[in-house]
């Protein structure tokens, strides 16, 4: 349960600028001890792993906590869970946010799965025919070749890490490349 930004990161990052858009993803077992703390520190969404949670009742109590406190709620799915496993969630309407796990979670620097673009034109799919406003994020493998793929499928959020962090020219150059 170690965290790589816990509120105290989150809350030294909010006091520099309020223009800073921090989505948090929390992958840990029981999520909901952090939600007030990160909502204090200044947290604009917390996106929780819907495998980590025990029930349907839970994810959906877990939404609207956090939509209580003023925040964005987004649910994360690793790679071998279908999109029809959330869909009665999003029909109640508590997520702005689904996050699409293009990798086996754990450390960065995996290559994209292929096998998420098919989850992403589903999802998006749903999106259309319910005229829903849920954003379709994708975190994992995402690179100046996957980056197109993904926006193609129907993704609106790409997170991008090694990627960008390790750009042989700068981080600012690495993030133009992902809007080719």
């Amino acid at each position: 349960n170690a965290l790589t930004f816990g509120p105290q990161m989150v809350k030294a990052m909010r006091d520099t600028s309020d223009k800073i858009i921090m989505d948090i993803h929390l992958c840990v077992e029981r999520p909901e001890r952090y939600v007030e703390a990160l909502a204090d520190a200044g947290a604009n969404s917390i996106i929780f792993q819907f495998e980590a949670m025990d029930s349907a009742d839970g994810v959906a109590t877990l939404a609207k906590r956090i939509r209580d406190k003023g925040m964005r709620s987004g649910i994360s799915i690793n790679l071998e869970t279908p999109i029809s496993d959330i869909v009665d969630l999003l029909e109640i309407g508590l997520f702005d946010i689904v996050d699409i796990l293009a990798v086996n979670s754990g450390f960065g620097g995996q290559a994209f799965q292929e096998s998420a673009l098919k989850k992403i034109e589903e999802l998006n799919d749903w999106i259309i025919s319910h005229e829903s406003n849920v954003h379709i994020m994708v975190d994992g493998g995402i690179n100046n070749h996957t980056s197109s793929k993904v926006r193609d499928a129907g993704a609106h959020i790409l997170v991008a890490g090694t990627f960008l962090f390790r750009h042989k020219e700068s981080l600012a150059a690495g993030a133009q490349e992902l809007l080719l």
